[in-house]
């Protein structure tokens, strides 16, 4: 049985608005998922958030030490009061002594099942691996119709909103100060990931958390703080740079013209980088890529009619 610590920010928001609506469904979606792993695997539930958050955090979560930093500090124009991913995780690091870290966004729900799926693939060797969302309607707005939103099987997402990684790993990581809720964030544990774990996989296909809401970007940090995340997630990147892996970059399996088109298009890529970083690893082995299971022309394209030819 693995020990795991799952962390995540609470923010405390009016019961009217976005996080006011999902986040108690996301904490009772937290709490059935524990319940549910019980005698399977030994989880924590902690959060860490502003002294002025703490009136929302149900007594099921274990509270860290306040946050001390925020983009406050920066003094930028329209700025919002934001944490940094490098406090967060090093709160984590700190406060905890689990085998593995979770971290999770605040409106990331889980599925029942989240914790013992988790176990299973840590069972499978993984040091570390990213869960991306699937996301479902807009149109839940109360913890009672949370069996339906289990039930809605959504559409996948490419950002990186779940984490789960050996704790050790922190003590390698290479951060600086971006700041969460903006483009960058989290990006930046991500290349670590990449860089320090033995053995790491993003899943983008499994049905184990979900979002509300079925939008893909929203630009609300406002410009300065953008550009303070881009500047601050270039650091990272050039910290990391020696440590980068290319068997561990998600796509560096596919044939030349897939994996150079998926990381030109895909924002959570830094493409230059990418060029780069495959030229000079071009002869190290790369991860064997899945077989498909559907082995006939038939089959294969009785699957397209069943993605593409839908009624609903």
């Amino acid at each position: 049985m693995y020990s795991i610590t799952h962390i995540i920010n609470p923010v405390a928001a009016p019961a009217n608005s976005e996080f006011g609506i999902c986040q108690p469904i996301v904490f009772e979606s937290i709490r059935q998922a524990k319940n549910n792993a019980a005698g399977y695997v030994h989880v924590e539930l902690c959060t860490v958030q502003y002294a002025e958050d703490r009136s929302v955090i149900p007594d099921y979560f274990m509270m860290y030490p306040d946050l001390q930093r925020s983009t406050n500090e920066l003094k930028l124009a329209n700025s919002r009061k934001l944490p940094f991913v490098k406090e967060i995780l090093e709160s984590a690091y700190r406060n905890s002594a689990s085998e593995y870290i979770i971290y999770s966004n605040t409106d990331i729900a889980l599925m029942p099942y989240f914790y013992t799926a988790v176990n299973g693939i840590i069972e499978q060797g993984y040091d570390s691996f990213i869960i991306n969302r699937r996301c479902i309607s807009g149109k839940y707005t109360s913890v009672t119709e949370l069996e339906l939103m289990y039930s809605d099987i959504g559409t996948p997402h490419i950002g990186y909103d779940c984490f789960v990684f050996k704790r050790e790993l922190v003590e390698k990581f290479i951060l600086a100060d971006v700041c969460t809720g903006i483009p960058h964030a989290w990006t930046d544990l991500a290349n670590n990931l990449f860089c320090f774990s033995s053995k790491f996989k993003l899943f983008t296909q499994k049905h184990l958390t979900f979002h509300i809401g079925m939008e893909l970007y929203k630009n609300w940090g406002g410009n300065e703080l953008c550009a303070h995340n881009k500047v601050e997630y270039l650091k990272v990147l050039k910290g990391l740079k020696p440590h980068l892996k290319i068997e561990n970059m998600p796509g560096s399996n596919l044939n030349i013209f897939k994996r150079h088109f998926k990381w030109l298009m895909n924002p959570t890529f830094h493409y230059p980088t990418m060029f780069w970083l495959d030229l000079s690893q071009l002869g190290r082995k790369r991860l064997p890529r899945e077989k498909s299971e559907l082995k006939t022309t038939k089959n294969k394209y009785l699957q397209w009619l069943v993605k593409h030819i839908n009624f609903e």
